[in-house]
């Protein structure tokens, strides 16, 4: 079972040297990746602490997802109660 987080949890991790997204329900540490994402480093410590998945679906298909799922996704975000 992958590790669960709160969305305040993610909120924390938005800094250069932290730097945490969510996109669909999983939450991934970019820290490292943002260093040598195309698009730039600075898109993604934008969205650091965030969800994501709007922007995320906008500029990239779902295989890419499947290519870096194993190297970043840490777990998944816990989902609030309405």
């Amino acid at each position: 079972m992958s590790k669960q987080y709160s969305l305040a949890e993610v909120k924390k991790h938005n800094k250069d040297d932290d730097c945490w997204i969510i996109i669909n329900g999983g939450v991934y540490d970019v820290t490292k990746f943002a260093k040598i994402h195309p698009g730039g480093k600075k898109i993604l410590l934008r969205e650091g602490g965030k969800d994501s998945s709007k922007k995320f679906k906008m500029f990239h298909g779902p295989n890419v997802l499947k290519k870096y799922n194993k190297k970043l996704k840490i777990g998944t975000v816990i989902a609030s109660k309405l």
